[in-house]
């Protein structure tokens, strides 16, 4: 008989026990952290971008003025008070380039804009991009004129798959086959394309691909355009291009 009271009192003892563990609810959350620290540091681009000498093709040294014009002044909002709980812009650099084309003549930019690698000892992969502005809902190429739908007009941008710390001088033809010194259409790498064709322009090849520039050197970036007569004076085609950079 004892025994069996104490295992009865054991037995209600632990329903008990269980029935408080049970009712009772969990008075807080299990809250672990853990800490990290980020610290930027500011330094000079690995690409920078040098005015080509063909900015300077009359030897007054000022490009704001002539048939290539090659600005390295300028900037581009990143447009941070646009998005989300509407911040202050950053401005970012944003080098602005106008060029000729003459109605009826192929003309040659051979020398635009130098893109060098500013690093001591380190390889970087570029490619360059058609792609519209950091404005939202922009497009890759605006237009004024071409009110005829007969005007016409390509226009290609080489690399320079030669080192341009010494300025390449042959010319990118884009009709010349194998080029030596640029890359062209049989390299992996290859010039962009735009068209404009019965008056609306398009892009046909939006970027080059990767080429690999290494520590201090250059490559050189050069503008072939041709117009066909019936393009009208003061006709203009915008586009964007951003020079993308990883190291190697």
């Amino acid at each position: 008989m004892t025994n069996k009271k104490i295992n009865f009192k054991r037995y209600v003892l632990f329903v008990t026990s269980l029935a408080s563990f049970v009712a009772v609810p969990a008075l807080a959350a299990v809250l672990v952290q853990n800490f990290m620290t980020f610290e930027m540091v500011v330094e000079n681009p690995p690409i920078l971008k040098l005015q080509g000498a063909d900015a300077d093709y009359d030897g007054d040294a000022d490009d704001a003025t002539g048939f290539l014009q090659v600005d390295l002044g300028e900037t581009i909002s990143n447009e941070d008070s646009t998005v989300g709980a509407a911040g202050t812009d950053t401005l970012l650099s944003n080098e602005q380039i106008t060029f000729t084309c003459f109605t009826g003549d192929r003309v040659y930019y051979t020398d635009v804009i130098q893109l060098q690698n500013t690093t001591a000892g380190e390889s970087w992969d570029v490619n360059l991009v058609i792609e519209p502005t950091l404005a939202a809902g922009s497009t890759q190429t605006s237009t004024t004129g071409l009110a005829d739908a007969d005007e016409n007009a390509d226009i290609w941008m080489f690399a320079s798959s030669a080192d341009s710390t010494t300025a390449v001088t042959s010319r990118p033809n884009p009709n010349g086959g194998v080029l030596a010194d640029w890359y062209d259409s049989s390299d992996t790498v290859k010039p962009l394309h735009l068209e404009i064709v019965n008056g609306t322009a398009s892009v046909l090849t939006a970027q080059t691909g990767k080429f690999t520039l290494a520590a201090g050197e250059q490559s050189q970036l050069a503008l072939v355009a041709d117009c066909d007569p019936n393009m009208a004076n003061g006709d203009t085609l915008t586009f964007n291009v951003t020079v993308e950079a990883t190291p190697n």
